[in-house]
């Protein structure tokens, strides 16, 4: 049984940590005066391995965490089930004060919706929703949310 692991990465080199752009003009009036910046939407990505043992996995894992100062990632025993049959997590942000609203699901995909709870939970989350990797369909709610109820992000928890 191979071992996978998942970590999060920067989209490209230009939004790595240790990018420096260097000094930024105050003013300059030609058009390739500023230095290069990322201008991806999403900063970061998903990065999937499959080694032939746990101790492989986490020093891939444990390689890429040191690289990118990142806590985002987890080593499991099987293989990442196919686009379409994975689940992210949704979490819920806000106060009393302004209301609770659905934030948008992680980059982060889990092979079962048990992985997705106990990683959660591991991060000390209370207010989550398991959806699907490709919709916002509710498989599990930490908070008694419909399973099966699509979820709007930005719209009231």
């Amino acid at each position: 049984m191979p071992f996978t692991a998942v970590v999060i990465d920067p989209c490209c080199a230009l939004s790595a940590p240790d990018y420096d752009p260097g000094p930024r003009p105050v003013w300059n009036r030609t058009p390739g005066g500023w230095p290069p910046r990322c201008l991806h939407a999403d900063k970061k990505v998903q990065a999937i391995t499959e080694h032939d043992t746990e101790s492989l996995a986490d020093n891939w894992r444990a390689g890429r965490d040191a690289r990118y100062s990142t806590a985002d990632g987890y080593t499991f025993e099987g293989v990442m089930p196919p686009e379409g049959e994975r689940f992210r997590i949704m979490g819920t942000g806000g106060d009393l004060v302004g209301g609770y609203f659905h934030a948008r699901p992680s980059v982060l995909e889990f092979p079962t919706v048990q992985r997705a709870r106990e990683y959660a939970e591991m991060r000390r989350m209370s207010l989550f929703n398991i959806v699907g990797d490709t919709d916002t369909a509710v498989r599990w709610s930490s908070y008694r949310v419909t399973v099966g109820r699509d979820l709007e992000v930005g719209g009231p928890a």
